[in-house]
């Protein structure tokens, strides 16, 4: 499968920019969950992993990224100065099909987390209306995810813009500041509270988490 291969190649290129400290794992999404390689700084054990990856069968998108989240968790900081800065990459090329936890759970945890989702949503290479309606709810989805925790989407129009759209998503990590302030606002209520971020610069854009929630009752 040509496009299989090029997607592959694509994410392998990621892999191998990856800096000494980092960690990732590769999780493959069918019509179920599989995590073929977990968190490693080896470049070539991730490689390895991609390679075997395969396009087959329905799609468990909410599933897949509701475990990525669980397992970014417990990556804990080894010491103070050890900053964790978290994210997941998220390549489909369709609509959840076959997940048991819906969207609004997962986008839940996503936003209470502490992971930039970034998206990357491939296009069918042919189908009919269906194939189309199907792709466009999965747009909104992939939009949805990245827009709330602060990633980004991407819709390349070929498979060979793939590339260049993962060294973007690399550029962008390597290069994120972390920002943090205390609220004046001390009530414990687990409410959601919506944060914006401004830069007084011309011609800049931020992207940040659209908020958080604020802490409950001990």
């Amino acid at each position: 499968d040509t496009r299989l291969r090029t997607a592959q190649e694509a994410a392998i290129g990621f892999a191998r920019r990856l800096r000494a400290q980092d960690l990732a794992e590769v999780v493959e999404f069918n019509s179920r969950v599989n995590i073929l390689q977990g968190f490693t700084g080896d470049a070539a054990e991730l490689e390895a992993a991609i390679h075997r990856t395969a396009a087959s069968g329905s799609t468990s998108l909410f599933n897949a990224v509701y475990i990525a989240l669980k397992d970014l968790k417990k990556v804990v900081a080894r010491n103070a100065d050890d900053v964790r800065r978290q994210a997941i990459v998220l390549l489909s090329d369709g609509q959840d099909t076959s997940s048991l936890i819906s969207f609004e759970e997962v986008l839940d945890l996503a936003k209470r987390s502490e992971t930039s989702i970034y998206t990357i949503g491939i296009k069918p290479a042919e189908g009919g209306s269906s194939a189309q309606r199907g792709f466009k709810e999965a747009e909104y989805v992939l939009r949805q995810l990245s827009q709330e925790t602060g990633g980004r989407s991407f819709f390349p129009e070929k498979l060979g813009d793939l590339a260049a759209v993962y060294g973007e998503i690399s550029d962008e990590l390597s290069s994120r500041y972390t920002i943090g302030y205390t609220s004046k606002n001390s009530k414990r209520d687990g409410a959601w509270r919506r944060v914006v971020v401004r830069v007084a610069r011309l011609n800049v854009a931020t992207r940040t988490k659209q908020g958080y929630f604020a802490p409950t009752p001990s």
